[in-house]
């Protein structure tokens, strides 16, 4: 019995000691924590001097504005204090057709924004003109800006008030149109001619026109493969475009009609 309570007393000590040893070893990893954030946020060193701007679709003069903005509200303001969070919601909120905005810290004096911007593909003719991104979505771009850019008509795709309201286009036929489109871009040869406009209106009979004039008559599958014949084909030296009124490729060989 006597052996039990000398154990039991022993094994009490060692827990107080541990606790105690633990005690000052938390109280000192706080007192270094609490030292280091204060010299963190008070140093010089670690002050916003600089922003870096990763993008997509925005020419420099917005590029310019968007510096300056940050610069004038933050610069010379401890990297630490800063509400990355609340700097990314105000950019989101002047460019809310953004895909997706980031600021992220890179040491020691500088911010670096990431905007993935949703860039116009195509734009969809009805009532009036109306660009859309690669998923459909409706952008505020202008259509001097979409002429600037030559993007690509869709034609035959109809836009309920749905679509209007969600901005955001969820038609089969312009998903088609924009799957089409993907693939021209893959195929570099094609891709250089460049593409006016794509008619989606019968899914099983999808063609497009290139900026030459010739329609290209692709159908609804294998739009990789048959783009690959009609590189072919243009490459041919015996071709004379000016005398070619369309390109068929439903068929396995491309079937030439003349003008």
């Amino acid at each position: 019995m006597k052996k039990q309570k000398k154990n039991s007393k022993k094994y009490n000590e060692l827990i107080a000691k541990f606790s105690i040893n633990f005690a000052v070893i938390a109280l000192f990893l706080f007192t270094v924590f609490l030292i280091g954030k204060a010299y963190l946020y008070r140093s010089d060193y670690f002050r916003l001097r600089r922003v870096e701007i990763k993008e997509t679709f925005l020419d420099q003069k917005s590029l310019v504005a968007i510096k300056s903005r940050i610069l004038s509200s933050y610069k010379e303001k401890s990297l630490f204090a800063l509400n990355l969070k609340a700097i990314a919601q105000s950019l989101q909120a002047s460019y809310p057709d953004a895909k997706d905005i980031s600021v992220t810290l890179a040491l020691p004096d500088k911010l670096v924004v990431g905007l993935k911007l949703r860039k116009p593909v195509a734009f969809v003719k009805a009532d009036k003109l109306y660009p859309v991104d690669e998923e459909g979505v409706i952008l505020p771009v202008t259509d001097a800006a979409l002429l600037k850019m030559r993007v690509p008509s869709v034609e035959g795709v109809q836009i309920s008030p749905e679509d209007l309201r969600k901005k955001m286009i969820a038609s089969k036929n312009l998903k088609a149109a924009i799957g089409l489109l993907r693939n021209i871009k893959d195929i570099k040869y094609v891709a250089l001619y460049g593409v006016d406009s794509v008619d989606a209106s019968d899914l099983a009979n999808i063609s497009f026109c290139l900026r030459n004039g010739i329609e290209v008559r692709i159908g609804s599958e294998n739009f990789k493969d048959r783009l690959i014949v009609l590189a072919k084909t243009l490459k041919d030296p015996r071709m004379m475009m000016d005398r070619i009124k369309y390109i068929d490729l439903r068929f396995g060989d491309a079937v030439i009609g003349p003008r």
